[in-house]
């Protein structure tokens, strides 16, 4: 239910930051350019953030097993 909310929530502000770019730059593809590379940049940030928290667990765990 959490996860449903937080996707909602993510389409709607992608929504609304879309409909800004298409209002600023008056181009769709320009527009559609910046909204993918919004998205890539989000995918990587929380690829890399994952990383780093399963690495934080795992030193957690050698550390509690010494």
């Amino acid at each position: 239910m959490k996860l449903q909310r937080y996707i909602l929530i993510e389409i709607i502000m992608m929504a609304v930051a879309t409909a800004g770019l298409i209002w600023l730059t008056d181009s769709y593809l320009m527009s559609l350019g910046i909204v993918i590379l919004l998205v890539v940049v989000e995918h990587v940030i929380v690829s890399k953030l994952e990383e780093r928290q399963e690495k934080k667990e795992e030193e957690e765990d050698h550390e509690t097993a010494d």
